[in-house]
């Protein structure tokens, strides 16, 4: 007869691992959020401000105490990707709390399970936690890298189509005979997007801050690694120092910056369909021994 605490140990371990599971899939976009951030004027202030919470914390507190707290790429032998975090609007406190947390339940798992086993009578070696552990810790350390390189990929996709719209804007607003700074705020203010409202805050700091507002966009460039967002800095900028006719060269680079949105659509789209032709060839010979093999079988059975 199978121990009750048994069957209580195998339902928590798999309640923990469909858990693990569900946090590593990526989650489905909230229409009615994206619906309302289209007709909502932005918030100024960034939501990870606003939320944060003791994980938060602590993972501000494992940074200033590892001393990676500062900008520069990384804590010891630790990277933290800045750009790819401020592209997708998430803090290094909470990604380095993410990778806190990874690594303890991989630590933990192993004697977890191996607790679970002894009292199902069911004996492990005490090596198991000893070395599973520290390995599975540190292979799930890497573990919030992925995701987050992953989600800046389709955050940097999402960023273009925006700095290519905002070109146009630009170009249009500059031959409706707007001067340079005057066409970047009113360009900015058009948009209702995440990329708009980055560009917005960037063009108000600068004016804070008393400098052009190209310049706010070389640091904002800078901060997000886009270089189509770094051309329109410099092109507008010599439209304002030395009074150059940008709209040709505006539209020409929101022409140019497409055409590159769409190779790489194209070139995914090449990838993802030589990816199917190994499915659709198994498939296929799949169905050719199953429609072949009866009669073969009949012809080969001398009995």
């Amino acid at each position: 007869m199978i121990s009750p605490w048994a069957v209580l140990a195998g339902g928590a371990a798999a309640g923990g691992l469909a858990l693990l599971l569900a946090e590593l899939r990526p989650a489905p976009p909230d229409l009615g959020q994206a619906l309302d951030r289209l007709h909502r004027t932005p918030d100024p202030h960034p939501p990870e401000a606003e939320r944060a919470t003791w994980f938060d914390r602590i993972g501000a507190d494992s940074l200033r105490l590892a001393g990676g707290g500062s900008r520069p790429g990384g804590w010891g032998r630790v990277r933290i990707p800045y750009q790819q975090l401020s592209l997708i609007g998430r803090s290094p406190a909470r990604f380095m709390a993410h990778k806190l947390l990874f690594a303890v339940a991989g630590l933990l798992l192993p004697g977890y399970l191996t607790a679970m086993a002894a009292v199902a009578d069911v004996a492990l070696p005490v090596a198991v936690p000893l070395v599973a552990g520290p390995a599975l810790a540190a292979v799930l350390w890497f573990v919030p890298d992925g995701i987050a390189a992953g989600e800046a990929r389709e955050a940097r996709t999402e960023y273009l189509h925006g700095i290519a719209a905002y070109l146009e804007l630009v170009a249009l607003e500059r031959a409706a005979d707007c001067g340079p700074a005057e066409a970047l705020r009113r360009a900015a203010a058009v948009g209702r997007g995440p990329v708009f409202r980055r560009i917005r805050d960037a063009l108000e700091r600068a004016a804070t801050d008393r400098v052009p507002p190209w310049d706010g966009l070389d640091v904002l460039a800078a901060d997000l690694g886009l270089t189509p967002l770094q051309d329109l800095a410099d092109i507008m900028r010599i439209s304002g120092t030395d009074g150059a006719a940008v709209y040709d060269t505006l539209r020409a680079r929101a022409k140019s910056l497409r055409g590159e949105l769409l190779a790489e659509e194209l070139a995914r789209a090449n990838a993802d369909s030589e990816r199917m032709v190994a499915p659709g060839a198994a498939l296929t010979l799949l169905m050719t021994v199953l429609i072949v093999f009866p009669a073969l079988y009949q012809m080969l059975d001398v009995n």
